[in-house]
């Protein structure tokens, strides 16, 4: 198979086999090799036994893996390097990177998993986050979008996504708020916007949710009956003990998270340029990007 590869990094943990599975059917999906990624930076003092454990943590992946999508090509690979590093390093060659999520996520558990947090804020990849609860959780694909004029990439992504499970629907979800123009302006665009990738398909249905709410709580919603949630990840500018919002959702979403990486929010420009303003020429920009 050509093209970059799917990477998954496993855990001996009893949830990373729900990772695999979820791994190996989107990789057989892409027409990508799956690549299965351990960082074994544990030493025991007993080089030999640990070896074992490593090899038994990929094998019992792999194994996995193979059970859920037959016919998928893969690999393994030992690395013995802390996790964060050896992810980064996997990355710079991946077409996606998926990881499992640690700890029950409940917002008053304060940060999450440090190896999630660290690789969402540095990994340039598109990073798919699923836990054991939402591996095999089935329903259409939903995108959170902000910024049509910036965000296009990230709906190619999502729509490609939505295409490659068999069609369906795509549901474009989009939170108002406070000085982001007015409501019946900005559903304009956007209805404009979803009518645009509802024809550049027959296979997939679009459809667009614009809510009067702040986007975490509006995409946790749409996430229940959602099979993947899309999103993008922005620069992160909070301190070290605030989540980012798409951190906030791969922890919390009812459905397995794909964050795809996107550039700054823009601001108004010299003209005083708003929001929709912007989604405007985002409509006829999308019409020159790359088919899905």
């Amino acid at each position: 198979m050509s093209g970059r590869p799917v990477v998954v990094g496993v855990t001996g943990a009893p949830s990373s086999q729900a990772v695999a599975r979820w791994a190996a059917r989107e990789a057989l999906a892409r027409h990508r090799v799956l690549r299965v990624v351990h960082a074994a930076d544990y030493d025991t003092g007993d080089v030999p036994a640990w070896h074992r454990h490593a090899r038994l943590v990929l094998s019992r992946a792999a194994a996995t893996a193979r059970g859920a999508a037959p016919g998928v090509v893969l690999e393994t690979v030992l690395v013995e390097q802390p996790p964060v590093a050896a992810l980064e390093a996997e990355a710079l060659g991946a077409e996606l990177l998926v990881l499992g999520a640690v700890g029950s996520g409940h917002p008053a558990d304060g940060p999450a998993d440090p190896v999630l947090r660290r690789v969402l804020d540095r990994v340039r990849v598109p990073v798919a986050v699923v836990r054991a609860s939402t591996a095999e959780g089935t329903g259409p694909v939903v995108v959170g979008l902000e910024y049509p004029r910036t965000d296009a990439e990230l709906l190619h992504d999502a729509h490609a996504c939505a295409r490659r499970r068999g069609g369906g629907v795509l549901r474009i979800v989009h939170a108002l708020r406070p000085g982001h123009g007015s409501a019946p302006t900005v559903t304009a665009v956007f209805a404009e916007l979803a009518r645009h990738w509802d024809e550049r398909s027959d296979a997939v249905d679009v459809e667009l949710e614009v809510v009067d709410d702040r986007p975490l709580p509006a995409l946790l919603r749409a996430a229940e009956h959602a099979g993947l949630l899309v999103v993008g990840a922005r620069p992160h500018v909070g301190g070290p003990l605030r989540r980012s919002t798409p951190e906030e959702l791969a922890c919390l979403a009812a459905c397995p998270v794909l964050v795809r990486p996107v550039g700054p929010a823009p601001g108004r420009d010299a003209q005083g340029s708003s929001t929709a303003d912007s989604a405007r020429r985002g409509v006829a920009g999308s019409s020159r990007s790359s088919t899905g």
